[in-house]
């Protein structure tokens, strides 16, 4: 009977604890998807695509429940033809036009067309608004925010009001009871 020499044992284990390591150590990637490849909204609204219109950070900014709302965020038009965007409202829609190759930003217009009267939910939670292009429609979550944030104050129909806080008062005196 042959045996095989030490200094060989002590390769091939080495070599298997190092292989070992070695797979264990790439092996996250495995179960777990690159974060760096997820595609994600990074600010506060939705990201949406529909037909040739990119909907870009949209969110609602209501002051509160069954107030109206103002959209906010950027619509891309990856067509050269102009295109009819319709958002539909509870109570009425609000219908935008978007040049070909262009883009329409709801911050930056002086008009009423991304403000809608009567949003159902409160700031804080997600509306159903259905979002029509051509002759497809997309029912959306769109995000509700109200002024808490100070960059969305001068967005909130009729004006942010705060809420009151309570300041608590100081101790009474031994006297002023």
């Amino acid at each position: 009977m042959k045996f095989a020499p030490r200094k060989h044992v002590q390769r091939t284990v080495a070599a298997g604890i190092a292989a070992t390591a070695l797979l264990a150590a790439t092996g996250c990637s495995v179960a777990s998807p690159q974060a760096t490849t997820m595609e994600y909204a990074a600010g506060d609204g939705i990201i949406e695509d529909l037909g040739p219109l990119q909907l870009r950070n949209i969110l609602l900014v209501s002051p509160s429940e069954g107030e109206p709302g103002t959209l906010l965020g950027t619509v891309f038009n990856t067509s050269s033809s102009d295109v009819q965007l319709t958002i539909e409202g509870d109570s009425e829609s609000a219908t935008i036009t978007v040049p070909g190759d262009g883009k329409f930003v709801f911050e930056d217009k002086d008009t009423e067309d991304g403000t809608l009267k009567g949003i159902s939910e409160r700031p804080g939670a997600l509306v159903d608004l259905p979002f029509t292009v051509n002759s497809e429609t997309k029912e959306l979550k769109i995000p509700v925010l109200d002024g808490t944030f100070e960059r969305y104050q001068e967005f909130v129909p009729g004006g942010y009001t705060p809420e009151p806080t309570d300041t608590a008062s100081a101790p009474a005196e031994e006297g002023d009871r």
